[in-house]
C-alpha cells in the first residue's frame, strides 16, 4: 500500500498527472458551461419534441448528466442511446446531441448519420476528429472542445455544453444550478485534494477501505444510479479493478439475493459503498434503512457517500466527483497509474488493424 500523503509517490504512480485533472474539475465544469453558451449556429428550437443523446463511455455518460439535470418532472422523452443505432423516434423534431471526445468513436459517428438522415437537429459535440468534421459538413452546430484529455476525465467539457445548449433553446433554465454545481465541486475539491491528509480526507479514507475488495456501489434511482454507475466506470478505468453497480428499489428485486450466500463464499470480500442525496423518495430511504443491515453483515467494509446539495444537477456532479477522487487514490495507493488503459487501447488497435497477436 502506497502512502497517498507523500507527494512522490503521487507523482511517480501518477506520472501523466491524472489526479490533477481530478482536482481541476470544478473550473471545468464553469469552463464547459461557458463553452457551450458561445455555441453558435444552433437548430431551430421550434416545436422540439424529443432529446437524444449519442455517445460511448465517458462520453456517453454527458447524456445522463443532462437527463439528472432536466430532472425527473421533464416533459420531453430524453433517450441516452449507446450504440450504432437510433431510437426509431427520431425525427425532424428531435434535438441529438452527439457526443464523443475524440471525435473517432466509430458507433457515435454512425448513429450521427442516420440521425442526419432521419431529419433530426444536431449538435456535434468532440475536441475534432471525424465527428467534428461530419457536423461542419452537415451543417451542424459544433462544440468543438479542448483537446489532449481522455474522456473520462472531461466529463465537464463534454455534459455543461449540453446543458447550456438546452437553455438557449429554451428548454429551461439552469444559471443558479450551474452556480450551485461549481460552488459545492469547490468545497468537495478543498476536502478531497491531495494537501489533504489521510485523517481528514474521505477520498482518501474511502480509497484505503476499499483495497483488497471488490467494490459494490449503491446509489437512488435517478441520479443516484447514474452516480453509481460512474463510480464503477472510474473504479474499472483508474483503479483497473471489478467493481458493481445498481440501485435502489431495483436491487431490492433481484440483486440483494446474491449477497445471501456470501458468508460462507471464500475469497469474497466486497467492498460496499451508498451514495445519498436529500431528495430520495421516502420509500427508498425506507430501503436503504431496512437493507444495509443485511448487506454490511456480509461486507468486508461498508462507506456512505451524502450529498447536501439542493438542485439535481449539483447532486449528480458531487456524487460523481467524489467517486472520481477515490478511483483515483485507490489506483495510486495500489500502485497502478490511474490513467493507463493498455486494454481498451489494444482492442481499438486490433478492430483496426487486426486480431490481438
Amino acid at each position: 500500500m502506497r502512502d497517498l500523503d507523500d507527494p512522490q509517490v503521487l507523482s511517480q504512480t501518477d506520472p501523466m498527472g491524472f489526479l490533477s485533472l481530478v482536482e481541476e474539475f470544478p473550473q471545468q465544469v464553469e469552463d464547459g458551461w461557458l463553452l457551450g453558451k458561445q455555441v453558435t449556429g444552433l437548430p431551430s428550437p421550434q416545436d422540439i419534441d424529443g432529446i437524444v443523446v449519442l455517445g460511448m463511455g465517458g462520453s456517453g455518460i454527458s447524456g445522463n448528466v443532462l437527463k439528472a439535470a432536466l430532472g425527473i418532472g421533464f416533459s420531453l422523452p430524453v433517450r441516452v442511446s449507446k450504440g450504432y443505432g437510433i431510437p426509431g423516434w427520431v425525427g425532424p423534431n428531435t434535438l441529438v446531441f452527439a457526443v464523443s471526445y475524440s471525435g473517432e468513436t466509430e458507433e457515435t459517428i454512425e448513429a450521427c448519420g442516420k440521425a442526419h438522415a432521419a431529419g433530426a437537429r444536431i449538435v456535434t459535440v468532440s475536441s475534432g476528429g471525424s465527428l467534428l468534421q461530419l457536423g461542419e459538413e452537415l451543417g451542424c452546430a459544433v462544440v468543438h472542445l479542448k483537446a489532449g484529455l481522455q474522456p473520462r476525465a472531461a466529463l465537464g467539457y463534454l455534459s455543461m455544453p449540453l446543458v447550456a445548449v438546452c437553455q438557449a433553446l429554451g428548454i429551461g433554465s439552469y444559471e443558479a444550478d450551474v452556480a450551485e454545481t461549481t460552488e459545492v465541486l469547490r468545497m468537495r475539491a478543498a476536502q478531497c485534494n491531495r494537501t489533504v491528509p489521510v485523517a481528514g480526507n474521505p477520498a482518501k479514507q474511502l480509497a484505503l477501505s476499499l483495497i483488497g475488495t471488490m467494490p459494490v456501489v449503491y446509489g437512488a434511482e435517478g441520479l443516484g444510479a447514474v452516480a453509481a454507475y460512474r463510480w464503477k466506470c472510474q473504479l474499472n478505468e483508474c483503479s483497473k479493478v471489478h467493481a458493481f453497480e445498481n440501485s435502489f428499489s431495483e436491487m431490492n428485486h433481484n440483486e440483494v439475493m446474491g449477497w445471501s450466500p456470501l458468508s460462507v463464499q471464500e475469497g469474497v470480500r466486497l467492498g460496499l459503498i451508498t451514495l445519498r442525496h436529500r431528495a430520495e423518495h421516502s420509500r427508498i430511504q425506507d430501503r436503504f434503512r431496512v437493507t444495509l443491515p443485511l448487506l454490511q453483515e456480509r461486507a468486508a467494509f461498508s462507506g456512505e457517500v451524502r450529498t447536501e446539495a439542493c438542485s439535481a444537477l449539483a447532486r449528480l456532479l458531487d456524487l460523481i466527483y467524489m467517486g472520481d477522487f477515490v478511483a483515483t487514490y485507490l489506483a495510486i495507493a495500489t500502485g497502478v497509474d490511474p490513467t493507463s488503459i493498455d486494454v481498451i487501447d489494444r482492442i481499438k488497435a486490433a478492430l483496426r488493424d487486426g486480431p490481438l497477436s
